[in-house]
C-alpha cells in the first residue's frame, strides 16, 4: 500500500514493507518519477545541473559549511512550517512500538536531530525504549546533532544506548537487511544524486511490514 498526504506546502509519501518487500508494481511506481536521473550522467544542484561524479562533493562542502545554521535555513525556506511539517510527520508515523517490544527507527539525513528529537521525546516512555539511529553523510551535520542531543539529555558519550550517530551515505547504508521497523527521512532526499537506490537501500533495510516516510519541500 502506497500512502500520500501534503502537510501545508511540503509533501511526505510512505510505503509499508511488505513481508516479502514491496510487490513490483509498487516500487515501480516509486521509481518512475525519478528514473531520468539513471539516464544522463548530469543531476540537479540548486539551479544548475552538475556532473553526477561532483554532486556528492558540492553537497557536503554546502553542509559542513551550514552545520550550526541548518534549521535556521529552514525556517527562512518554510517560513517556520518546517517544524509543524515535522510534528506532522511524528503523527503519522507514531506509534512505533507496543508494550515488550524493542522497536528500531533509522532517521536519515539527519544530523542535526531534529526529527529524531520528536520521535525520542514522543516514545520517551516505552518499555523497552524505542532504538533510534541518526545517520547522515556529512560528519559536521552529525557533531551538532550529538551536541544539541547532550543538551537535551537525549544521548551521552558514555550512555548510548537509546540513540545512535553514523556517518554513511543514503545510498550505501552500512547495515543488514531488515534491520528497521521505520525510516524517516526529512529534506534529504534531493540531496542525493541517485534517489531510486536510497529507495532500494530503504527497501532492503527495513523490516516485513516496515514504514518509510520522507518529507520534502516538493514532490519528488
Amino acid at each position: 500500500m502506497i500512502r500520500t498526504y501534503r502537510a501545508f506546502l511540503g509533501l511526505s509519501e510512505g510505503f509499508h514493507r511488505g513481508r516479502n518487500g514491496l510487490s513490483g508494481k509498487q516500487f515501480c511506481s516509486l521509481l518512475s518519477t525519478n528514473s531520468s536521473l539513471d539516464d544522463s550522467e548530469s543531476t540537479h544542484f540548486g539551479f544548475k545541473d552538475v556532473p553526477k561524479t561532483e554532486k556528492e562533493k558540492l553537497v557536503g562542502q554546502v553542509f559542513h559549511n551550514v552545520a550550526n545554521k541548518y534549521d535556521v535555513m529552514n525556517d527562512l525556506m518554510s517560513g517556520g512550517l518546517h517544524r509543524m511539517w515535522k510534528d506532522h510527520l511524528i503523527n503519522k508515523l507514531l506509534p512505533l512500538s507496543v508494550p515488550g517490544y524493542e522497536a528500531s527507527h533509522l532517521d536519515v539525513a539527519g544530523g542535526t536531530g531534529d526529527v529524531a528529537f520528536r520521535i525520542a521525546e514522543r516514545t520517551k516512555n516505552c518499555n523497552p525504549p524505542v532504538k533510534i539511529t541518526v545517520l547522515d553523510i556529512n560528519g559536521s551535520m552529525l557533531e551538532v546533532g550529538k551536541q544539541r542531543a547532550i543538551e537535551r539529555n537525549l544521548w551521552s558519550p558514555s550512555r548510548d544506548e537509546r540513540m545512535s550517530w553514523v556517518e554513511a551515505s543514503a545510498e550505501e547504508l552500512p547495515f543488514d537487511e531488515n534491520s528497521f521497523d521505520s525510516y524517516t527521512i526529512s529534506f534529504g532526499i534531493r540531496n542525493c544524486t541517485n534517489i531510486p537506490k536510497v529507495l532500494e537501500e530503504a527497501n532492503r533495510v527495513l523490516k516485513p511490514g516496515g514504514r518509510f516516510m520522507c518529507l520534502e519541500f516538493s514532490q519528488v
